[in-house]
């Protein structure tokens, strides 16, 4: 482990005193072992870490504000909640028919029977919005901005994390629905159905799954949730202040409705059944109403908050956990601990709150100290000294110690004041240990962060990067998830790097908070000139000739089994996936495949004993009252028939969602699939492959079956060589300026040849031309 020198950026923006500089070295971590010398540049680590957000970002707005060129708006849904229960198609509310009654002009002002809650972030790779991970979040990333500014400043990502603070303000203010009073009548915590989410794996642009949403009232109150985001927009008050006063002050407004919502009503943890689910089941609320309420004093100074918080303040509790979205317990002893660096009275108020001895004297600071001392102590660590409090998550956990260590050191100057024997700022040291080995200094050389460098973890489990239909797909991502922070590794230092490993390769919103925060804290602490930002980051998709008609492709992709019989007749197995790369979700689409009976004994004619079979629709076995709709044979021309396979109001393309056909005869007749147009260019499989649980990792394109959109031919070629029309585009037309000038040739003449609208075998400033005509008319 390379040795560090405290930043002089540490000393003159984080303290006002005069410290002692000194060196980070691996004894800061107990057992700690040196493998490899990571690359060490925490303001490109501060820079990445960022933009996962930019990639879990959801609602009508993400197009032009998300700086993910991959990333589009998605839920636009979630704009349109009807206002009913939630139905078999889960969509609706959870909230009663007489509630959406009475305040029918709050959730609806337009009027349209719909209730917009449009926007947040995603989860993880999954696209439910989670109330506890997603205050959490917010809070968190709000914090770190909050604590260490300068970093972002510094590395030019100050107005990329404000996007990203407004995104989170502005969803839970949407989410908060105040009567004329202002007084808070529901919140919505949720939407999205974690169970049904998770039978799909697509990008979220084109999800059409049902996503109901989950409101808090007074009958269920949440005040775990609410709190949070309470804190999140008191927080973001803090933040937005000197900048944007009009902004901070409606996020004051919103924090302290939100607070007083959770203070007048009953005290009950979000129950799994009103939502989550086993997903983020809390187990209390006393911490986030807490850390809301110490905020909330901290900007006021109005004694209210403490009068509601200090009776459930667990005062015993950091050393018992680490900071995460159902243990706020640490960021309550530093807020407090805040609050009596100001007002010393907290201390002996909480004392006589909690019920605690008189002679019991209470130090915030302490405690979080002795919590620190407690990760640092080398008691849970990986035999390379990695802190590790649980497998699922390690990485999480870690950065968020070394989160509050970072921040108990700005405040405290370095001091341990529950241990003084303790060198100073050995917090920050041993938090510089941690974030080593997760930058590659372990025994496998991993680096734990998604696109970091070339050793870091390439296959995280997130949906919209991967550009997979399944997660159990091993194939190569389509786009880099930058600065995603993967589960981390195991207790014996081991890591799984494939996408379908939802423990060590998850990437959250909850994940990614603390250790944005860090990354900050790391920079002031120990940058230094040599760590720059990367510049023009991201850096554009790897763009190809192949990609310049993307957008607007559709094709099927399968492979097919053949069963003949000795007497002539047969059958063949169709197995089948529509694809497209197209962001937004199609409801018309259907498939044809064209199959030529001429072998028949009455050629042009169809015979009674023709097989037509689907054996398997997924969609119908996993989707409520949605279901494939074949057609029977019907005429192309001559001796050629198709068969067509619709999903109505289904939005198959990239669902994942396999059909099977069995065409042909068992007897009666002959039946040879050789000639038939839909098979030629298809892949065939053995017998052996017929009890695959899903296939798509094995089908490859179908050039000759088609998908049409609403009747029109969108993909594939039809057997008179019908191809579908061409939309065209200015960077097709740049592209074709940059080979006529000899700047850039196209990749292959097949692509090439796609410009030569003359058709006289060459490409020249007619073919342009051409091209500027047809732009022009589209």
């Amino acid at each position: 482990m390379k040795k560090h020198r405290l930043s002089a950026v540490l000393l003159s923006a984080l303290t006002a005193s005069v410290l002692l500089p000194f060196t980070a070295s691996a004894a800061a971590t107990p057992g700690k072992t040196d493998y490899a010398e990571p690359e060490l540049n925490y303001a490109k680590l501060l820079q990445y870490s960022l933009y996962f957000y930019d990639a879990n970002m959801c609602g009508t707005d993400v197009t032009g504000k998300d700086r993910l060129s991959w990333r589009g708006n998605c839920h636009v849904c979630d704009a349109k909640v009807p206002m009913q229960a939630i139905d078999d198609k889960l969509t609706g509310t959870n909230l009663p028919a007489s509630y959406l009654t009475k305040y029918k002009d709050i959730f609806d002002p337009d009027g349209d029977g719909c209730i917009d809650v449009a926007g947040g972030f995603h989860d993880a790779g999954d696209h439910v919005k989670f109330g506890m991970p997603e205050t959490y979040a917010g809070s968190i990333v709000s914090w770190g901005y909050y604590e260490f500014r300068e970093a972002y400043e510094k590395i030019g990502e100050a107005a990329h994390t404000e996007t990203i603070l407004r995104h989170f303000c502005d969803y839970f203010m949407k989410c908060t629905f105040r009567d004329d009073n202002g007084d808070v009548i529901a919140f919505c915590h949720q939407v999205g159905d974690g169970a049904e989410d998770h039978k799909y794996w697509q990008s979220p642009e084109i999800d059409a799954m049902g996503r109901p949403a989950f409101f808090a009232t007074a009958e269920k109150p949440a005040p775990d949730v609410i709190s949070e985001a309470a804190a999140c927009l008191a927080i973001n008050y803090c933040n937005f202040k000197d900048s944007d006063s009009e902004y901070a002050e409606q996020c004051l407004e919103y924090a302290k409705a939100l607070y007083t919502f959770a203070a007048k009503n009953d005290k009950a943890v979000l129950k799994g059944a009103d939502g989550p689910a086993s997903f983020y089941e809390s187990k209390k609320w006393e911490d986030d109403f807490c850390f809301a309420g110490g905020w909330l004093y901290l900007i006021t100074k109005d004694h209210w908050y403490l009068d509601q918080c200090l009776q459930y303040d667990d005062y015993y509790a950091p050393p018992g956990y680490v900071l995460c979205w159902n243990d706020m317990w640490n960021g309550v002893s530093i807020i407090f601990g805040r609050i009596q660096d100001e007002y010393p009275e907290i201390c002996e108020e909480t004392r006589v709150a909690i019920g605690r001895g008189k002679y019991e004297t209470l130090n915030f600071w302490e405690m979080e100290a002795k919590a620190l001392n407690g990760y640092a102590s080398g008691k849970k660590y990986t035999d390379a000294g990695f802190y590790h409090l649980d497998d699922w998550g390690s990485a999480r956990y870690n950065t968020a110690a070394q989160f509050c260590a970072l921040v108990y050191d700005k405040y405290q100057n370095g001091k341990d004041v529950y241990d003084p024997s303790q060198p100073d700022y050995h917090f920050s040291q041993w938090a510089l240990g941690q974030m080593e080995y997760l930058l590659g200094d372990n025994p496998i050389e991993r680096c734990y962060v998604v696109g970091y460098n070339e050793k870091s973890a390439k296959y995280p489990h997130h949906r919209a990067a991967s550009g997979l239909t399944m997660a159990e797909d091993p194939g190569e991502h389509k786009h880099v998830l930058w600065g995603a922070l993967v589960g981390g590794p195991r207790s014996d230092d081991s890591h799984s790097d494939t996408t379908n490993d939802w423990v060590d390769n998850e990437v959250t919103i909850d994940y990614n908070a603390a250790f944005v925060g860090a990354a900050a804290g790391m920079y002031l602490a120990y940058g230094d000139e040599s760590m720059q930002p990367t510049p023009d980051f991201p850096p554009p998709e790897k763009e190809t000739d192949d990609g310049l008609f993307s957008g607007n492709d559709f094709w099927a992709s399968g492979y097919y089994m053949p069963a003949p019989e000795n007497t002539g007749a047969g059958t063949t197995k169709l197995t089948f996936f529509v694809n497209t790369d197209c962001l937004e979700p199609h409801t018309d689409l259907s498939l044809r495949y064209y199959f030529d009976i001429s072998e028949m004994k009455e050629n042009g004619q169809i015979p009674p004993s023709f097989v037509l079979q689907c054996p398997y629709d997924q969609v119908q076995t996993e989707v409520s009252e949605r279901h494939a709709v074949i057609s029977q044979p019907q005429k192309y021309r001559d001796t050629t028939y198709y068969i067509e396979v619709a999903w109505p109001d289904y939005a198959i393309a990239n669902s994942n969602k396999k059909v099977q056909l069995i065409v042909g005869m068992f007897y009666g007749d002959n039946w040879d699939p050789s000639n038939d147009w839909s098979l030629q260019g298809m892949k065939e499989l053995g017998e052996e492959y017929d009890n695959l649980v899903s296939g798509v990792e094995v089908a490859e394109r179908c050039p000759n079956v088609c998908i049409y959109a609403d009747g029109k031919l969108v993909g594939g070629t039809e057997p008179d060589g019908t191809v579908p029309e061409r939309i065209y585009t200015k960077a097709q037309l740049d592209r074709l300026r940059k080979c006529l000038l000899g700047i850039k040739p196209f990749d292959s003449e097949e692509i090439a040849m796609q410009f030569d609208f003359n058709k006289d075998g060459k490409l020249d400033a007619r073919d342009e031309t051409l091209l500027k005509r047809i732009l022009a008319a589209q």
